[in-house]
């Protein structure tokens, strides 16, 4: 726990207090008890180097076992041991005791003007204790305060981290749940809420910084423990009620800055909050819309096309990219990206994802069986995707149902536009590699993306955005920037591919640099599995 106070506590006053009663009485014990007329409350002990400590043995006792001068007074000053008496009303006495008196004969006047000033004084360190405890703790909850989160910020030392992780909490409309079912209900999920929180984040620190948003401090755990207490404390909530929370996290390992690690875990959640607040306006059902993907994709609705990939020196295709088209019963073929961005807003992006990664593996079994050269087919996944618990395991188990080779699948994935920081990226991609599977950076030189990532990631291969192919040809500076990444993707033993290429003059300056490998309406626009297999594939290769 984080240390805010150099006071004195109360046991280190009591030993001093009882100490100099031992010495005026030179006595073997010194008791200081309160209790009531069925147990003791509190039990303070002093005793000389060369005896056994009683208290437990003392507070532990029956009422019948109890020593005399615990239940009445010795004012003999010729007995070997001396008690007073104070009564603090409510049915609680408190006693001062001392035990084995050497010194006999002494005046009780020093125990008798003690006492009241040792109740008055556990009182008030009491009180204050309480007082400073409701400083740095919520009432309600019990759980860390805003005070303690800035005691936190000011006293942790970032260099002494391994990894940090942030979890922001938001209740979702919880002025609602006071208003139809009064507060004492909304109070009740405030708890539970927190309660929870500290059930699957044991060892962390749990703050509740407003009427309805928490936070979770995690220092010094790996991604993979996080992000399951993170799932795992997310579902738990929603089967309490579902849509009761927004949920955002962040986590990183390198150069950790716990203020921009929270910030960003507010930040995503605030974007999943509008998300939550956006469906809910517009009526959308989260199951019904999965219901709707399900059936789509149980009738063929969803049509995976490629995009083909070429070697820029031998103009041979190496390799493709799926995307897909959705066949609209009255329209047609159509270009589902609305329903995509709904997908994603409601967080079911992972059963096209995964969807599109079983129809990829099925291709090209059917290509081995057919006897067809194999090429690798990327499949771009939605940081929803990239998010969800177990994914690389759900991977795993489709490869193993189609027994295909990994060096054929190539999953794509993006910094821009991705609510994952990069080292959450990077924790997930290299989930993806130790498994084997091809993981390359899509989008690089798009908005938002940045070179700081090509020091954290590790990965296959780099697409550079379409976006850089626009100038390429004329300006000097663009051919600057894509042939500094194209020695720096070199250097790190990745291959390199452009996106975007439409004209000749693109793909004569690409191959000048040294790219790899291009991709773009030059070639081929999207087309089925069927056309491309017609157009690139034969049954003996090339």
């Amino acid at each position: 726990m984080i240390k805010r106070y150099n006071q004195r506590s109360i046991s280190e006053i009591m030993n001093d207090v009882l100490g100099v009663v031992r010495d005026y009485y030179d006595s073997e014990y010194v008791y200081y008890v309160e209790m009531d007329d069925y147990e003791i409350l509190t039990i303070y002990e002093w005793c000389r180097d060369d005896r056994q400590w009683m208290r437990d043995k003392i507070k532990l006792a029956d009422q019948d076992q109890l020593p005399k001068w615990l239940k009445e007074e010795i004012t003999d000053t010729t007995a070997d041991d001396y008690s007073v008496f104070q009564d603090l009303g409510e049915g609680v006495t408190a006693v001062l005791a001392a035990i084995g008196v050497h010194r006999g004969g002494c005046e009780l006047s020093l125990m008798k003007a003690l006492l009241p000033q040792i109740s008055q004084t556990i009182v008030l360190q009491k009180n204050q204790k309480q007082q400073e405890y409701l400083s740095y703790h919520d009432d309600l909850t019990g759980l860390l305060n805003r005070n303690s989160f800035v005691g936190y910020l000011s006293e942790v030392i970032e260099d002494n981290l391994k990894s940090l992780g942030a979890l922001s909490v938001d209740i979702n409309g919880l002025k609602n749940f006071n208003k139809e079912f009064g507060r004492a209900y909304g109070d009740e999920v405030v708890i539970r809420v927190g309660e929870v929180l500290e059930e699957f984040f044991k060892g962390s620190l749990v703050f509740r910084l407003t009427g309805d948003e928490y936070l979770v401090i995690n220092e010094n755990s790996s991604y993979e423990d996080f992000m399951k207490c993170v799932h795992e404390s997310h579902d738990y909530l929603e089967n309490i009620s579902q849509g009761l929370t927004t949920m955002g996290y962040s986590w990183e390992k390198i150069s950790i800055d716990v203020g921009n690690v929270v910030a960003n875990a507010e930040s995503m959640m605030r974007e999943e909050k509008q998300k939550y607040y956006k469906n809910l306006t517009r009526k959308r059902h989260q199951p019904i819309i999965k219901k709707d993907l399900l059936e789509d994709i149980e009738h063929g609705s969803f049509i995976v096309c490629l995009i083909p990939k070429l070697d820029v020196l031998t103009n041979q295709v190496i390799g493709s990219e799926t995307v897909i088209r959705y066949h609209h019963k009255d329209l047609g073929i159509v270009d589902p990206g609305k329903y995509i961005t709904l997908l994603e807003e409601t967080k079911l992006s992972s059963y096209l994802d995964l969807y599109v990664f079983e129809q990829v593996c099925k291709t090209l079994r059917k290509w081995e069986q057919e006897g067809r050269s194999l090429i690798p087919i990327a499949v771009n996944f939605a940081g929803t995707t990239l998010r969800q618990e177990n994914i690389v395991k759900k991977m795993i188990g489709l490869i193993e149902k189609y027994h295909v080779s990994c060096e054929y699948l190539e999953i794509e994935v993006t910094e821009s536009g991705n609510d994952m920081n990069q080292e959450m990226l990077s924790e997930t991609c290299n989930k993806m590699r130790r498994a084997n599977i091809r993981v390359i950076l899509d989008h690089f030189g798009a908005r938002n993306s940045s070179f700081k990532i090509l020091s954290i990631m590790e990965f296959d291969g780099l697409k550079l955005d379409a976006s850089l192919m626009l100038d390429i040809v004329r300006s000097h500076r663009s051919q600057t920037v894509a042939k500094a990444v194209i020695d720096i993707c070199r250097s790190l033993g990745s291959s390199i591919c452009a996106d975007g290429v439409e004209t000749q003059d693109q793909l004569n300056v690409l191959e000048e640099l040294g790219c790899d490998y291009a991709q773009g309406t030059l070639f081929n626009k999207p087309i089925t599995i069927e056309t491309f297999e017609k157009r690139y594939l034969s049954d003996t290769g090339f």
